[in-house]
């Protein structure tokens, strides 16, 4: 942990105290000294191997292309889900929304002509960070902004004749068939002047900033500006791609027939070419200057890729001159997430043990290895290395001293590091995909020194180096599984904490003490309970208890009533009496048969208890009743809910009765305040559940009410009217 309170890679201490390793991943760092073919997933980080170009679509329904386009020959995004296409045969701009997948025709400009606003075989387009659009026109050797809403024309670059008709010029902000332009975050506009085999960088204001000229340039024909001013140009007639940054010239080469370019994600660019192939490329070291090839993607056409935008929300976008349909060009979405690169490789910097001589032990990988695919391991160690290089002492993946350690098909390897003695180690990880899927590298454990079984064994075990190498390995295997048992020991601790327990193993701590779980509960609720269940025991079979439950599990508040606290024996209070007074009852309060007095048949019961004393306290001495707000549309869930609570945590011996509490307040036999009784509105009839004539239906109103209600009054109880509360 550094000063700053992030996490950073280091070494650490395993439990037992002896062994340490070194953690690598995106939170802690990667220590990446070299990177090829591979990219880290967003937002976790992990480590992939590069996804290629794959599956391509129509951007549009085909009979859309068919009405709107003729002949599209430069495109163009927004960002905000707009794509601005050039429409070369018709010299109109149309705009795409892609959402809707509706086309518009900007009608504040366009049509063949010399005018400002009119075009002559229009051949590139840029969106502005304002919205505003760029349009090379290339017939009449202008570059022309607009700006919405009405899309005004601002500004109008190029020479003009004497007759005030546009004409090629090579000066600055004069072009000779401006081909393409780009506009990068400054709001700067880069023109690729053709006809002058140059690239002219001008404000959107129309303050000139920059010329880029190149002896090597023959004929370019597209243009991308990328992060930091980098800026790709398509170079048709030398058959290469040249990467212009912070003044030096980079060569792309290897790509057959090149037609378009666009910088994507993580610095990669994309290049088009004649035969529907997208080739990937990414930044090779700092120090090297130059790009890396990663792949050529296959797409599902076959024809020359005219144009090529990256759009971070929508991948790639393309116009395609068709060789499968009459070199007719339309617009294409193509998937930057195809089949994966067949290998990459990750080399780690030092990482350092500050043990000389270190023997270093193994390294186990978190790691999602898919059927087919498979991570090979190798090692490298130094005693000593250029303290002013230590970050990146090898970097070269064809170093030839690494050591093998294992190839590995199964997700999370773990290995023995194969090197000798040192103090410094290096890893080198190679990625091998399937044609199909890629393996998902999370997280490296280095760890050191090594703790081997065979130090348990006699030193004859070690005489021999051969055999005590194959010995070593072997052991290693039951090792591994050993120490996971260690270090699940040293943590089962944590399994009993509410708090750390992981929430797939709460149910098993809630097993543990004996906790009925429910369902429904989400992860913080069942926590909770966990952590309060010894306080819960201790109010079990109690009234307080009994309420908890039910409201923990159902989620209703309950009012419970014994029925031995109803027994209200009249009593006569008389000063100076030891029992404190005398009871008022006659003989007919037990209705016990006595003849003369009681003999009635229907008006007695024959009582077996001899005590007739404490007759009336046996009464309700085990029995409760569970009063709970119900709705009367639907309560029978809720009171089957209440009652398997209560028969799961009443005292065994006691008797229960569920009364579900309606909105309702009627004398006499719904009228315990705070218990029974509840003040709602008019329960509405409903047929087979609410439907008992003369308890909770009306079936209609009597003759005087009726003549009441034609004169807007009525006889019922109106608060501030007909009605007054004392």
């Amino acid at each position: 942990m550094d000063f700053s309170g992030k996490r950073v890679a280091g070494s650490h201490a395993l439990p037992n105290g002896r062994d340490r390793y070194w953690f690598l991943d995106q939170i802690a760092g990667w220590r990446e000294a070299f990177r090829q073919g591979l990219e880290l997933t967003v937002p976790d980080g992990n480590l992939i191997l590069d996804p290629l170009p794959g599956a391509a679509a129509l951007l549009l329904d085909a009979e859309i292309q068919a009405s709107e386009f003729a002949c599209p020959s430069a495109l163009a995004t927004d960002g905000c889900g707009h794509v601005f296409v050039i429409d070369t045969a018709t010299n109109l701009i149309k705009r795409i929304d892609l959402e809707r997948g509706s086309v518009e025709t900007l009608l504040a400009m366009g049509g063949k002509g010399s005018g400002p606003r009119e075009f002559r075989e229009p051949r590139g387009i840029a969106a502005l960070p304002s919205s505003g659009i760029v349009v090379s026109d290339t017939g009449n050797h202008h570059i022309k902004i607009f700006l919405p809403p009405a899309y005004a024309l601002v500004q109008d670059w190029g020479a003009n004749d004497v007759l005030n008709q546009p004409s090629p010029g090579d000066g600055r902000k004069m072009f000779r068939w401006p081909w393409d332009v780009a506009v990068d975050a400054c709001y700067a506009v880069y023109i690729l002047d053709r006809g002058n085999r140059r690239i002219q960088k001008i404000s959107a204001d129309g303050t000139w900033q920059n010329e880029f000229a190149n002896e090597t340039f023959v004929n370019p024909i597209r243009m991308a500006v990328g992060p930091e001013g980098a800026v790709a140009v398509v170079d048709a007639g030398s058959n290469q791609v040249i990467v212009i940054a912070s003044g030096s010239r980079q060569f792309i080469t290897g790509v057959d027939k090149p037609r378009s370019v666009a910088f994507g994600a993580n610095e990669k660019i994309y290049v088009g070419d004649a035969e529907g192939l997208i080739h990937v490329f990414e930044p090779a070291a700092k120090s090297e200057n130059s790009y890396r090839n990663i792949g050529a993607g296959t797409t599902d056409f076959s024809g020359e890729i005219v144009d090529l935008v990256w759009d971070s929300n929508y991948g790639l976008l393309a116009i395609v001159a068709e060789k499968f349909n009459g070199r007719r060009q339309r617009v294409w979405k193509i998937n930057p997430n195809g089949a994966p690169v067949s290998t990459g490789r990750f080399i780690t910097q030092a990482l350092d043990s500050k043990i000389p001589n270190c023997q270093w032990h193994r390294v186990l990988l978190n790691a999602q290895v898919p059927n087919g695919t498979s991570i090979q391991i190798e090692s490298f160690t130094k005693d000593t290395i250029n303290p002013d290089d230590r970050d990146g002492q090898v970097k070269d993946p064809d170093f030839n001293q690494w050591k093998f350690c294992v190839k590995a098909g199964d997700s999370n390897p773990d290995c023995l590091v194969q090197s000798g003695t040192g103090r410094y180690l290096w890893l080198r990880l190679t990625l091998n995909s399937n044609g199909l899927e890629s393996p998902e590298l999370r997280s490296i454990k280095a760890f050191y020194p090594r703790t081997s079984y065979l130090q348990y064994l006699p030193a004859v075990y070690q005489e021999d180096e051969e055999s005590r190498q194959f010995l070593e390995r072997f052991l290693s295997i039951f090792q591994s599984e050993f120490d996971e048992f260690d270090r699940l020991i040293d943590r089962l601790w944590q399994l009993f904490n509410p708090g750390s327990t992981p929430e797939k193993d709460l149910k098993w701590l809630a097993g543990w003490l004996a906790l009925v779980v429910n369902p429904d509960w989400p992860e913080a609720e069942l926590r909770s309970m966990i952590k309060d269940a010894f306080q819960t025991y201790l109010q079990r079979g109690t009234v307080a208890g009994l309420q908890k439950a039910i409201r923990d599990y159902v989620g209703v508040d309950a009012g419970i009533v014994e029925h031995f606290r109803l027994r209200q024996l009249p009593l006569l209070s008389i000063a100076g009496s030891v029992e404190g007074g005398v009871r008022l009852w006659s003989p007919d309060f037990y209705k016990r048969l006595q003849l003369d007095a009681n003999s009635q048949i229907g008006s007695f019961q024959l009582v077996s208890k001899p005590e007739p004393r404490v007759e009336a306290l046996s009464w309700g001495a085990h029995q409760f009743t569970v009063f709970f707000a119900a709705n009367p549309y639907g309560f029978d869930d809720t009171e089957r809910q209440v009652t398997q609570v209560v028969e799961r945590e009443k005292p065994a011996h006691t008797q229960h009765t569920i009364c579900p509490v309606f909105p309702r307040f009627r004398i006499g036999v719904q009228a315990t305040i705070g218990t029974d009784s509840v003040v709602g509105g008019i329960s509405y009839l409903v047929l087979n559940r609410l439907s008992t004539l003369g308890y909770d239906s009306i079936l209609g109103c009597s003759q005087q009410e009726q003549k009441l209600r034609e004169l807007g009054l009525t006889p019922r109880p109106v608060v501030g009217r007909s009605s007054l509360l004392s």
